[in-house]
């Protein structure tokens, strides 16, 4: 199964997690990249303005093609409660290109319920499986167990 994961990372967490998921599933890997900045002080208060309102922001063009995997893996950070803007973006963007998804999230402790439903709904599918990393479980070997019955899930035979 060809498998592309996509993800968006502010802190470097869910950029960890996508390429562990990547290296496992002998995945190919895509960054979703935004238009404008979020570094510093009022890069992180538009982060959680556009989180709350639901934001769409501009995002990059992909580089790689998603109707050309039959997997695509979408991975987002929460932030207040609910999906990342700039994967709103992507999703919105691309939903029509997905075959089959699956979704993973990096959070401080909640929020995924809302991102994954969201998701589901931009995307017009159910995911084959879905994974949540909190930000204790971070650290290797805290969510080894848990990236390894998702990759199975993905990949049957290779978790």
């Amino acid at each position: 199964m060809k498998t592309l994961v996509v993800y968006f990372s502010r802190s470097g967490h869910t950029e960890q997690v996508a390429g562990e998921i990547a290296r496992r599933c002998s995945a190919d890997l895509e960054t979703i990249r935004e238009a404008r900045d979020r570094t510093g002080v009022w890069g992180y208060c538009r982060a959680a303005w556009d989180a709350l309102v639901r934001a769409a922001p501009p995002v990059l063009a992909p580089v790689r093609d998603p109707a050309q995997y039959d997997l695509v893996v979408i991975g987002t950070p929460i932030w207040n409660f609910q999906l990342a803007p700039p994967v709103r973006s992507y999703a919105k963007q691309q939903a029509a290109r997905f075959k089959q998804v699956a979704f993973f999230c990096t959070e401080g402790g909640s929020g995924d319920k809302n991102a994954f439903d969201e998701l589901s709904r931009i995307c017009g599918k159910s995911p084959i499986s879905t994974m949540v990393v909190t930000e204790s479980q971070l650290p290797e070997p805290a969510h080894s167990q848990r990236l390894q019955g998702f990759v199975a899930q993905l990949v049957p035979g290779h978790g």
